[in-house]
């Protein structure tokens, strides 16, 4: 891809380059037709929008343009150009202003919308956080958590209740963004109603729907769920400065953590403190905020939608069992951290979770200046839509694309024709702007996700609602739809 790495918006130069070789424009792209005025707005509008784009991906190929009010964006699906895409952020392609705006209209930025040099400097200050020495401190701490999380279910088995899944997952989730980002134990796990997760569970309704919305009426008027998720946002923000405050006077008490901190808000604390950084106290609050919001819903969603596939596939999930059986002997889970390393198979079952079930199912990007994309002329400004999951339901690419099969991860266990399919997906994102918390929630989703298939036999429950797909910026099951059963152990084993 040839393009300039001008942007009026960065600061950067703006000569254009000396010649764009291309074949084809924008509009020579085919496309859904659209309504009056509208375009394909409407049809864009509501929580399963990116099955919207994962259809029309198969009726009208790898690129194809849409017009919302008189604006056209291009969609792209095929690795190869979206990689390309990728890597050139964030000089090449910025967040899409709209989402950033509708963000920073709910206070949450940080990172995630930042550009340019700006982006750089929290760039540094997240990663200093989220690196894997500190995740490496934190692992004891995970490990206590989950254990919690185990004891809850065995007495809920025992006493005869039932088991909320979804509820759980996202209490876990919570526990251990809030444990590694703040330092802080909220044991929402065992607390009913926990404030903060309602109010990021509003946080997330209010961006969902106003992501997906065909009109931003909340820029005219508010209604009572908008006011709603304003104060969401400022007990959210309380919540955080108290945690802040609070490490702060630890730090200054045991000055041993400034060399080795042991979670996210210690690290960038300590790299916020270095005269050099010129991190403000402004940044260091929104991406804190940021990494609770954004670290929550990921990982209990992934983990939900791959117990859910789990139980309707029980050879996977045998296959899963026995590896975490031959990895942890008679632990109940993971306490050492040198077995992150030791689950190929759980790796490949999420990575097959992730082509179907994809969390961020599309990225929203601008042009900085005239670019060529996929031997197409894209006018600077345009917006594109890299559809994350596009390859992924693609039989040409991934043969029996319908199944559940993570046996295609494995190179050992791949049939000889397959091709390697790792470059085919990207659920964190890439290029520099590469999902800074992957390697947390990739931690998170092995220990949990072992736990569960050492202690428990996954069953689908006929009772529950069928687990449909929700787009609340990240994408999300309506239910789950899975009983636990305690495992009976092996003959000769004792648990």
């Amino acid at each position: 891809m040839n393009e300039t790495i001008a942007s009026d918006e960065l600061g950067l130069a703006t000569e254009a380059p000396a010649e764009l070789r291309y074949t084809r424009r924008i509009e020579d792209l085919p496309g859904p037709k659209g309504q009056p005025f509208v375009g394909n707005a409407l049809q864009l509008s509501g929580r399963q929008m990116h099955q919207k784009f994962t259809a029309w991906v198969r009726e009208f190929g790898p690129m194809f343009r849409l017009q919302v009010f008189g604006h056209t964006i291009v969609i792209v699906s095929d690795a190869a150009t979206a990689h390309s895409v990728m890597r050139e952020r964030p000089d090449g392609f910025r967040r899409n202003g709209g989402l950033k705006q509708i963000m920073n209209e709910l206070h949450i930025g940080g990172v995630f919308t930042a550009e340019g040099a700006a982006w750089r400097k929290q760039r540094k200050l997240v990663m200093s956080g989220l690196n894997a020495e500190v995740i490496r401190n934190f692992f004891p701490t995970m490990v206590r958590l989950t254990e919690r999380m185990l004891e809850r279910w065995k007495r809920a088995l025992a006493e005869g209740r039932a088991i909320d899944l979804r509820r759980d997952l996202k209490c876990m989730a919570l526990d251990t963004i809030v444990g590694i980002a703040m330092g802080h134990d909220i044991d929402a796990v065992n607390q009913d109603g926990d404030p903060l997760q309602r109010d990021i569970d509003n946080m997330f309704q209010r961006l969902g729907n106003r992501t997906t919305a065909a009109f931003p009426y909340w820029r005219y008027f508010k209604l009572p769920v908008d006011r709603a998720a304003e104060r969401s946002f400022a007990d959210i923000e309380t919540r955080v400065t108290e945690f802040i405050h609070h490490t702060r006077e630890r730090m200054e008490q045991q000055r041993h953590l400034q060399r080795k901190p042991a979670n996210m808000l210690e690290a960038m604390i300590a790299a916020s403190e270095d005269p050099e950084s010129e991190f403000t106290d402004e940044e260091l609050v929104a991406n804190a905020i940021l990494s609770v919001i954004g670290g929550e819903d990921t990982t209990a969603n992934s983990i939900a939608w791959m117990l859910c596939l789990l139980a309707q596939n029980p050879a996977a999930a045998a296959a899963l069992a026995a590896e975490t059986d031959l990895v942890l002997g008679d632990a109940p889970l993971p306490r050492e951290w040198e077995q992150m390393k030791a689950f190929p198979y759980l790796e490949a079952a999420h990575s097959e979770t992730q082509r179907l079930k994809a969390v961020a199912p599309y990225l929203g990007l601008t042009a900085n200046a005239d670019c060529v994309v996929a031997d197409t002329f894209i006018p600077k400004n345009t917006a594109i839509i890299v559809a994350t999951a596009g390859e992924g339901r693609d039989e040409a690419q991934f043969p029996g694309h319908e199944r559940f099969r993570p046996e295609r991860w494995v190179a050992e266990l791949r049939e000889p024709e397959e091709e390697d399919p790792s470059r085919k997906l990207f659920p964190f994102g890439g290029g520099s702007r590469l999902c800074p918390g992957r390697f947390l929630a990739l931690t998170e989703i092995k220990v949990v996700v072992a736990m569960i298939m050492r202690n428990f036999e996954l069953e689908p429950d006929p009772t529950a609602p069928p687990a449909k797909e929700l787009l609340n910026f990240f994408m999300a099951p309506s239910s789950v739809p899975v009983r636990l059963k305690l495992r009976v152990p092996p003959a000769g084993e004792l648990r």
